[in-house]
């Protein structure tokens, strides 16, 4: 059998990674907004290979075929999946780990394994994993962080959103828990993406995602690209909603339920940690069906469901 990867760093090039930030394709990620995050990172930082996994023992190909190009009366290329492991420097000059590309099918426990190996033996400390989930919240406010990990004790007080829940499992919450039980400071950030847009690219949401890496960890990581973008991002949808009266009936709906609920969380104790009852798509009923219903008659690349 092959082994599960290969170190491509030369071995006398001593590293010393803090932190590890990990998020994998084909898991949720509403907005895109863990993919723009590290598309962000590895545009902006200079950056190493470190290791690379071998997909052909991880990846199912027929339930994620890969993408081919056929061109007048031959194939010309396969884009075939990675799932690397690089080496990141902030812009302070700092060593971070950065785990990205496709989300493994099989062997999950030793793929972990071989993480908390690699991050154990460079002294890794925190590790977070960086993700976008679908809420009723609107575009024109805040993106929300929810933080969550491994050592409560040490999180900024928040809201809970969620209470107790059982969910699908993900590989960034298999590592987040198996990292956490090695007793690294394993944590996830999960960026709140209005669910209309969830489609789509929400460079807002991503540019808050790394906001929220950079205030968990104390990295000095690069905004300005998203930020750039999340402005014309927002023009773009603003636009769209002004043409449609339904849009801006469900957006001035999830507005006012977004600051009424922002209200409650300023006067929240959260020495108890109460459980915040955030709005949901039923809470605006026939406003979202005609909201949904617009936007199957939006032509071109618009808002999705």
């Amino acid at each position: 059998m092959r082994p599960l990867y290969t170190v491509e760093h030369p071995a006398g090039e001593p590293v010393s990674p803090r932190v590890l930030l990990h998020h994998f394709e084909g898991a949720m990620d509403a907005g895109h907004v863990g993919s723009l995050a590290v598309d962000q990172l590895l545009m902006t930082l200079p950056h190493t290979r470190l290791a690379t996994f071998d997909v052909d023992s991880l990846v199912d190909y027929r339930a994620r075929r890969p993408v081919m190009t056929f061109d007048r009366n031959t194939y010309t290329d396969a884009s075939m999946p990675e799932l690397v492991l690089d080496l990141l420097q902030d812009d302070d000059g700092e060593d971070l780990l950065l785990l990205h590309g496709a989300e493994p099918d099989y062997r999950w426990q030793e793929f972990v394994d071989a993480v908390i190996h690699l991050a154990v033996s460079m002294g890794v400390s925190q590790a977070v994993s960086m993700g976008g989930i679908p809420m009723a919240i609107p575009h024109t406010r805040p993106t929300y962080v929810h933080v969550h990990g491994s050592q409560p004790d040490k999180l900024n007080p928040q809201a809970e959103v969620f209470g107790r829940v059982e969910l699908p499992g993900s590989m960034s919450a298999f590592l987040e828990l198996r990292l956490g039980q090695v007793g690294i400071d394993s944590r996830g950030l999960s960026a709140s993406i209005p669910h209309y847009i969830a489609r789509d690219d929400f460079p807002q949401g991503a540019a808050a995602l790394l906001r929220a890496v950079a205030d968990n960890t104390g990295l000095a990581l690069p905004l300005g690209d998203l930020e750039a973008a999340a402005n014309i991002n927002r023009a773009e949808i603003d636009a769209e909603a002004a043409q449609q009266p339904e849009v801006g009936a469900v957006v001035s709906a999830l507005e006012a339920q977004y600051d009424a609920m922002l209200q409650q969380t300023d006067s929240l104790d959260f020495e108890g940690a109460p459980t915040l009852d955030l709005p949901s798509a039923d809470e605006i009923g026939a406003r979202l069906e005609a909201f949904l219903e617009a936007n199957e008659n939006t032509s071109g690349d618009g808002l999705q469901q």
